[in-house]
């Protein structure tokens, strides 16, 4: 952290006073001074080293703060020191500058500083952390402001801190389910591109050399084989090509859209997507409500972080009802997007005044139906996919080995 060196009088003895201060930057030391010694500065200059240059760069990094990012772990963490400080009754700019020097990210840390400086300067804790979005997204952000404007932050901040958990948890459990099966198909490739580019093409000289007549699957492989060798760039080059256009092809509303709703309807995944944007949709929306803030814009947050375009849309739809005073819950029924008992929750809890109670209640839910899917398919995946190879395997050694018995039988 820089040192500054400063020269100025107290406000209250008028005692002249100078000597050092360590603060983020130049404004930090300012108001630090001000605010805590009650000293006025006159004269106040850094006598950390920096050279001009280094000063510039790390001016320049500080300009591209508010589009970084960081782990959502690293941030999880980080809410996590926060919520225990303010329970602790820590003050806020004491708790971020004890943040500041704790969290080991330097992105997050400069970032951190930052949100300190603003809030130093008079803003909100809610204000300051919205100039990140690469960082804090607007669910961080209006929880952190229902948190304050309520008296609750601390405990906004833990629900905050258990809701990333949640999410981070979500994110590893699939990515942990698909390890298994990416894995197997990388070695079934690996084991036919072996076959019909080495075992194939040597068995093939064998039957020219031999002058064997084939039969027409054998030499269907060995034409299969032929043109895998004499392409391959090709077949490298169309791949990548499908999959540039692929992409842009997502990336259209269009495409997005039919992408999104094939998402959903795809046998054995789909249920799990569905399972896995359920969760997430009745996840965020109870722990935003329970932390205060209105269910107009918690409808807003949670649509804006829904990855799938269909599901959006539907919450958009329903934000419209409730502010025209419909139900949520027919909204979300009527739709034909959401299992029945999502709705069906929602309409109870509206009648009791515990939406976000039920809504709770289906997140649990379907956080075990999305753990219980993922089980399932990777239970489905194993069994499939060592049939699938060693069903290639057994047609290529089958497809070799007949014309090599014959030729055997006809030496004999």
């Amino acid at each position: 952290m820089p040192l500054y060196s400063y020269k100025g009088y107290n406000s209250q003895t008028g005692q002249a006073v100078k000597g050092t201060i360590e603060a983020d930057s130049l404004k930090s030391a300012r108001t630090k001074l001000r605010q805590k010694d009650n000293i006025m500065t006159s004269e106040l200059k850094e006598e950390s080293g920096l050279t001009k240059t280094a000063s510039k760069l790390d001016t320049s990094f500080l300009e591209r703060l508010t589009t970084k990012t960081v782990k959502v772990q690293d941030t999880l963490v980080m809410t996590r020191q926060l919520a225990t400080l303010v329970s602790a009754h820590v003050p806020i700019d004491d708790a971020l500058k004890a943040l500041v020097e704790q969290v080991s990210d330097p992105v997050l840390r400069q970032a951190l500083a930052q949100v300190k400086d603003r809030v130093n300067e008079g803003k909100s804790l809610a204000e300051s952390l919205a100039a990140f979005p690469g960082i804090f997204n607007k669910l961080y952000v209006n929880m952190v402001k229902a948190g304050y404007e309520s008296g609750r932050l601390g405990l906004v901040l833990n629900r905050l801190a258990e809701f990333m958990e949640y999410q981070l948890k979500i994110k590893n459990d699939v990515f942990s389910a698909l390890t298994y099966p990416g894995v197997m198909i990388s070695v079934s490739f690996a084991v036919i591109t072996y076959l019909f580019v080495s075992v194939v093409p040597k068995l093939q000289k064998v039957f020219a050399s031999l002058k064997a007549t084939l039969p027409w699957y054998t030499q269907f492989l060995i034409d299969v084989s032929n043109f895998i060798q004499s392409h391959w760039l090709l077949l490298l080059l169309t791949a990548v090509i499908a999959g540039v256009l692929f992409e842009k092809w997502v990336k259209t509303p269009a495409g997005r859209r039919k992408f999104d709703r094939f998402s959903l309807e795809v046998p054995v995944f789909g249920g799990i997507f569905l399972a896995l944007n359920v969760s997430r949709f009745t996840r965020t929306l109870s722990t935003l409500m329970d932390s205060g803030v209105q269910i107009v814009p918690a409808l807003e947050i949670t649509k804006n972080i829904i990855g799938n375009v269909i599901i959006s849309d539907v919450i958009e739809q329903a934000k419209i009802a409730v502010q025209e005073g419909k139900s949520l819950g027919l909204t979300l029924e009527k739709s034909g997007e959401f299992p029945p008992i999502v709705s069906h929750m929602v309409k109870t809890g509206e009648k009791t005044g515990s939406v976000e109670t039920m809504l709770n209640h289906v997140a649990i839910a379907y956080d075990a139906e999305v753990e219980r899917k993922i089980g399932a398919m990777v239970s489905l995946i194993e069994p499939a996919m060592i049939v699938v190879m060693g069903g290639i395997v057994v047609v290529v050694v089958i497809a070799m080995m007949v014309p090599m018995l014959g030729l055997m039988s006809q030496v004999r």
